[in-house]
């Protein structure tokens, strides 16, 4: 264990090994030509897809042992599309930014099976209409961010180097934490992804603080018992709600038994069922939850919004209990979740008003605009009138003063006449005149 994780800094000697071997797999994929990727590629994988290789019966202990590197390779490795025959969709790992470099949508009836099926043979660029009817809108974010090599090769990468080239020092580094649940193996989202998902979080219509622990939560800053237990702090890392398994940020959001009680009283109990059936971190689940423009139908709420609403609650009501305080049932605290993310979207949102603004008047006529104002104290004011044509010029335009008025209607019907004496004037009879007093219309 390194120094600063309280051990005394000597290497862990089967992740070393591993990182080794998988060096291995390594050069058999970049030199195929070598006598040893020869002699092995005859014996064991005689198709060349290394990647693909299984174990048969009596298989060499040098042969054994690669295939243990190679379970440590695939940890960290990723295609680069090239052009796109030799990359399986839905099995191979080819999606940048994805928590396991795969897709995660999930195939049901889809009959495509290779990357270059998704390639548009015209202009060699992704097929977009395709992707929308095929995946979820997260996949296919990520499948337009990735670039094409057209009349290239797919190439295998190690995504733990940004040069794409293995080292074993990457490889013992994630294998060991790995081993040692310090973090499970999984990849940064790449800079474009990881704007993407800040943006959408700060969009979400929700109060800040929520937000706020959204951000948290995606950073993995949660306090939870597991997370200070890895970092020396408690002695338990069980959790405190069910007190069963290790309190993290999955299981005290999704897989705690109160928590899936009010997924339940939710409804949405299922969705989130589908989202944790593989083994990641609730860190990765937000983000993908986060990404998703998905509506509830029956609260007329985002998915996203009711699930970060929910998870803080979840993790506020937590809190209580820990410091022996009495909670509601399960049934009750989704409904106050529902309520919130309901009432904070109709407090927030916003009623646009629109606005009539002057619209020419049709070709063959022209617009005869009136106005006037009206001292009260001193019981005059002045008019002002102005016509333009079928395409908005100005024809002519004039005001004056008048100096005796009972009232603002009559400023405004003084207005009027001067209008109509200066369509008069120009000699124009086919005109439209607008008004601001209804009693003069």
């Amino acid at each position: 264990m390194p120094k600063d994780k309280g051990g005394m800094g000597f290497r862990d000697l089967q992740s070393f090994n591993l990182a080794m071997l998988a060096k291995q797999v390594w050069r058999l994929l970049c030199d195929p030509d070598s006598l040893c990727a020869r002699v092995l590629r005859a014996r064991y994988y005689p198709d060349g897809k290394l990647l693909n290789a299984r174990v048969k019966s009596g298989s060499s202990y040098t042969w054994q042992s690669i295939l243990a590197g190679l379970q440590c390779f695939k940890q960290g490795y990723i295609w680069r599309v090239g052009d796109g025959t030799q990359i399986k969709i839905w099995e191979d790992n080819w999606i940048p930014g994805s928590h396991n470099l795969k897709i995660q949508t999930v195939r049901g009836n889809n009959l495509v099976t290779t990357v270059d099926e998704l390639i548009n043979p015209i202009n060699s660029t992704w097929d977009e209409e395709l992707l929308k009817t095929i995946f979820w809108p997260t996949d296919v974010y990520r499948i337009m961010q990735i670039p094409i090599r057209s009349g290239r090769e797919d190439l295998v990468a190690w995504q733990y180097n940004r040069s794409g080239i293995f080292s074993i020092k990457s490889a013992y580094h994630y294998q060991w934490e790995y081993k040692y649940g310090v973090r499970s193996i999984q990849v940064q989202p790449s800079t474009a992804s990881r704007s993407r998902l800040w943006k959408s979080l700060w969009k979400l219509k929700v109060p800040a603080k929520i937000k706020i622990f959204g951000w948290r939560a995606l950073k993995g800053l949660l306090p939870c018992r597991a997370i200070l237990a890895n970092r020396h702090v408690g002695d338990s890392g069980g959790c405190p709600v069910c007190q069963s398994g290790a309190e993290d940020i999955t299981h005290m959001i999704f897989t705690c038994e109160r928590a899936k009680k009010v997924w339940r009283s939710l409804g949405i109990e299922e969705k989130i069922q589908s989202l944790t059936l593989t083994d990641r971190s609730g860190s990765v689940i937000l983000e993908e939850i986060i990404t998703r423009e998905e509506q509830i139908q029956n609260l007329d709420v985002g998915f996203a919004e009711l699930v970060i609403t929910a998870a803080w609650y979840i993790w506020w009501e937590r809190r209580q209990l820990v410091h022996g305080e009495t909670v509601q049932r399960p049934s009750r605290s989704a409904m106050a979740i529902a309520a919130l993310t309901k009432n904070y979207k109709l407090a927030t949102k916003k009623t646009s008003v629109l606005r009539q603004g002057w619209k020419k008047p049709p070709e063959g006529k022209v617009m005869v605009n009136v106005d006037a104002g009206y001292d009260e104290n001193g019981g005059c004011g002045s008019v002002g009138s102005i016509i333009r044509d079928c395409s908005g010029g100005v024809l002519i335009a004039a005001h004056s003063f008048v100096p005796h008025l009972v009232d603002a209607p009559m400023a405004e019907a003084y207005a009027l006449k001067e209008g109509l004496m200066l369509a008069q004037h120009i000699g124009c009879n086919r005109l439209i005149v607008q008004s601001d007093c209804m009693e003069v219309v």
